[in-house]
């Protein structure tokens, strides 16, 4: 008996060698950290060979003796599944930003709140070092640090109230994915008025003087940058 080929198999191994390309294209593209952590990374080589091999089985099983048409409903569960693929391929990447800083909370995990093992007093100061003695209530360690220099890059977000020299300096952290961020905030003052917009990345500057459970820059200079690489950092 003549095999006749099977247009709803076709449709499911053209899908699943999408997003086999899909994940391919953002590792050889290097744009893995937008997507996924250091910590989690290995999925995405992973499931681009587990997505090939599924591809293959699906088109050397995609020949049937009776005739398979595609439906409506073959064709909506297609544009399901490829639509994401098509986007993250075709669209520039994007990453949390002002608006998200403003609407996530600060409660987290336990997977955030590991000690950093090290002496805060002197030294380089890093925002993942904030937040663990936020996330801890240890900011007070910062105290004999009042007035020294410090440097971090993050985007900007301003709230209502801010004065015109006042911005928040953001950066996500994440462990898995995007999903699971949370949100580093520094309030900067001193800033130069007006010149720096929301999702803008800037590199500030200044004393950093610990104010009940925040931090505040004091900035004497801030310098906008383009926005890094690697966009979200990761706990150690």
């Amino acid at each position: 008996m003549k095999l006749k080929w099977s247009k709803p198999r076709l449709a499911v191994a053209f899908a699943l060698a999408l997003w086999a390309a899909m994940l391919s294209f953002i590792i050889l593209a290097q744009r893995l950290p937008y997507y996924l952590s250091p910590r989690t990374s290995w999925l995405a080589p992973v499931g681009g060979v587990t997505l090939t091999l599924a591809a293959f089985a699906r088109l050397a099983t995609a020949r049937t003796t009776s005739s398979e048409r595609l439906t409506s409903r073959h064709l909506l569960n297609l544009a399901v599944l490829v639509t994401p693929a098509l986007l993250v391929i075709f669209l520039p990447p994007l990453t949390l930003g002002a608006f998200a800083a403003q609407r996530r909370g600060p409660s987290v995990s336990g997977a955030y709140a590991e000690a950093t093992g090290r002496d805060l007093s002197t030294g380089d100061l890093s925002l993942i070092d904030i937040f663990g003695l936020s996330f801890n209530n240890e900011l007070n360690q910062l105290a004999p640090r009042a007035g020294s220099t410090s440097s971090f890059v993050g985007f900007v977000s301003r709230y209502p109230g801010d004065a015109a020299d006042e911005f928040r300096l953001n950066r996500f952290m994440i462990t898995c994915c995007p999903g699971d961020a949370v949100i580093i905030s520094l309030r900067i003052v001193g800033a130069p008025p007006g010149e720096f917009k929301p999702d803008d990345w800037v590199r500030v500057t200044g004393a950093i003087y610990p104010i009940g459970q925040q931090v505040v820059v004091d900035a004497s200079e801030v310098v906008s940058i383009p926005r890094p690489k690697h966009p979200y950092l990761n706990p150690n």
